[in-house]
């Protein structure tokens, strides 16, 4: 279903009663059309809310700048001065828990770029030119229609194609279309599951393109499927399972729990993020579990992982390498969130990821 403030319609059926769905269809949409915002609903209750349209700094928020040095760039970072972290859209905020909690975070204080479950890359080539859609530098994903919303028993789809377009520069580059399917919520209260998936595909529309992440600095490689946590979460700890990770700094936090047995998980790759967070109505809520998995058909598969003290993690697709973009040829990554009641074994989260790949 659409609710369109007011106004309810049936996606599904033509000259049928949205009525005759409602047992049927506990997922359903709810649009704000001044904001473009799509918020899929079960139930009633928020599940996330895509901001297709641009959504503008919040008040007493302003955007950064980057330094200024001798050179323009340095291989990591713009040095001369550009504005970072502004107006953006094209990502998932809030992604929401069973009791209607916000477990991500926009404009972070710290990190005003960062927005809550997003897409980017820090360098988007073409040729010589760069620009960095993580930070919202010199380029930006522009909104061009929703392609499909539907809602049924097994579940809503939302699809849009957003384009890349650089700041100094009309031409689009790339038609990104991103597919969000939300599941219906399973389990019992206390042990409820519910599973997301963003799948993106990038189609280049000039020659010359490529993305990377972040370069150059020993912190970098990030990138990719990436959420920011909301910063009041308690308890914060999280698995990382990888059958060859790279040799990472964030494995030295104390709320990182890095896995590497191969006998025992083959070449299995997960993150699971574990924490409590402050629910209307709860005085002590109890754990949520968000579980992070890509594809094993994306390139480059397992992809490293990237965490921060600051609840910042990412599916780092594709690190320090620069895959090309080539017209013609379109790119696919696909992911999946589980988000589930209570703090999970790791014996759950493999045997979610093993259904997801099949």
């Amino acid at each position: 279903m659409i609710s369109r403030r007011r106004g309810i319609v049936t996606l599904l059926a033509l000259c049928v009663p949205a009525s005759l769905f409602a047992a049927e269809e506990p997922l359903a949409f709810s649009v704000d059309d001044a904001t473009q915002s799509y918020t899929i609903t079960e139930q009633g209750q928020p599940v996330l809310t895509y901001r297709f349209g641009e959504v503008p700094l919040p008040a007493g928020v302003e955007a950064a700048h980057f330094g200024k040095d001798s050179t323009p760039y340095n291989g990591a970072y713009f040095t001369d001065g550009s504005r970072f972290g502004g107006e953006r859209s094209d990502y998932i905020y809030p992604l929401y828990g069973f009791h209607g909690e916000q477990l991500t975070a926009d404009y972070p204080a710290d990190h005003v770029h960062h927005r809550s479950l997003w897409w980017s890359w820090c360098e988007v080539r073409r040729h010589d030119k760069i620009g960095d859609l993580w930070a919202v530098c010199k380029i930006r994903a522009y909104p061009e229609r929703i392609t499909k919303m539907e809602a049924a028993a097994e579940g809503a789809v939302l699809q849009a194609v957003n384009v890349w377009r650089y700041d100094d520069d009309p031409a689009a580059i790339v038609n990104e279309t991103v597919t969000i399917r939300a599941c219906p919520t399973t389990g019992t209260p206390g042990s409820r599951s519910r599973t997301v998936d963003v799948d993106v595909r990038l189609e280049a529309l000039v020659d010359g393109v490529a993305i990377a992440g972040r370069q150059k600095v020993d912190y970098g490689g990030y990138g990719g499927m990436t959420v920011r946590l909301n910063p009041d979460i308690q308890e914060f700890s999280m698995r990382a399972v990888h059958p060859n990770p790279d040799k990472w700094r964030g494995d030295d936090l104390a709320v990182v729990e890095r896995v590497t047995d191969q006998n025992a998980w083959g070449d299995a790759a997960w993150m699971a993020l574990y924490g409590k967070y402050p629910a209307a109505g709860a005085a002590t809520p109890d754990f949520t579990t968000i579980m992070m998995f890509e594809s094993k058909a994306t390139p480059l598969y397992p992809n490293n992982f990237r965490y921060y003290g600051t609840t910042c993690i990412s599916l780092a697709f594709p690190g320090w390498t620069i895959v090309p973009l080539v017209k013609g040829q379109p790119l696919d990554y696909k992911t999946r969130f589980v988000i589930c009641e209570g703090k999970t074994t790791i014996e759950q989260e493999h045997a979610a990821f093993q259904a997801y790949q099949q």
